[in-house]
């Protein structure tokens, strides 16, 4: 084979044999890799989310034109709406961190909680959504106004994405439970669940603080 310009032979790709098998990747490869990653996920959130803490406080403090409540508007969110989505959000971690041990028992019971956080997630999801309709304020009512409705508002999209998260792994253990392991695959399929679920687990108990620290922000401060 020709040298490559420079006298730097050329990167030859070694062919692999159409009848050889890839082995699966090691469990504990993935398990270190989902648990360093939900820890970034959670402290992009922190970011993310600290945007709406300082706005809050910050627009607060200053009153510019005593715009943060106009006296004119009704700027009052459901507290009963309020108190019954965080309660929610609350139990629905609770639910997950059970569901988290319990497989880690070896119990085959966890995707019971698992359904009942995420039942208990749309919920939340539901109560909010809900707040919007009976509320009497818009996102340009004023700058409270505003922050409650985008900090609400872009919460939801991330309970959203996180339940789809927690119910991609409830569907992985009942597909395992009905269809047996192929040629090639690893048999004991939880070995593969159980990282995905404790690092959604994670994930979701940290949001569920976050819904928590909004919800004495906007409605109780």
């Amino acid at each position: 084979m020709m040298a490559a310009e420079g006298g730097v032979p050329p990167l030859v790709t070694q062919p692999v044999s159409a009848r050889r098998e890839i082995p699966p990747e090691p469990p504990d490869l993935a398990a270190r890799s989902l648990t360093v990653a939900s820890r970034l996920l959670a402290g992009g959130t922190t970011f993310f989310f600290l945007a709406f803490v300082f706005a809050y406080f910050y627009l607060r403090s200053i009153n510019e034109e005593h715009l943060w409540r106009p006296a004119h508007t009704n700027l009052n969110p459901n507290q009963a709406l309020g108190a019954a989505m965080v309660a929610c959000l609350i139990v629905s971690a609770l639910a997950t961190v059970v569901a988290g041990r319990r497989m880690r028992t070896g119990s085959r019971d966890w995707t019971i909680l698992v359904s009942l956080a995420l039942f208990l997630g749309l919920a939340a999801v539901a109560l909010q959504c809900i707040e919007y309709t009976v509320q009497h304020f818009g996102p340009t009512d004023g700058s409270y106004a505003s922050v409650f409705c985008a900090w609400s508002g872009l919460y939801l999209i991330a309970v959203l994405a996180t339940l789809y998260w927690l119910e991609t792994q409830l569907a992985s253990e009942l597909r395992a439970r009905r269809t047996p392991a192929g040629r090639g695959e690893i048999e004991a399929a939880d070995l593969l669940i159980l990282p995905g679920l404790d690092a959604s687990v994670f994930y979701w108990a940290y949001l569920a603080a976050i819904g928590v620290l909004m919800y004495v922000v906007l409605y109780l401060l």
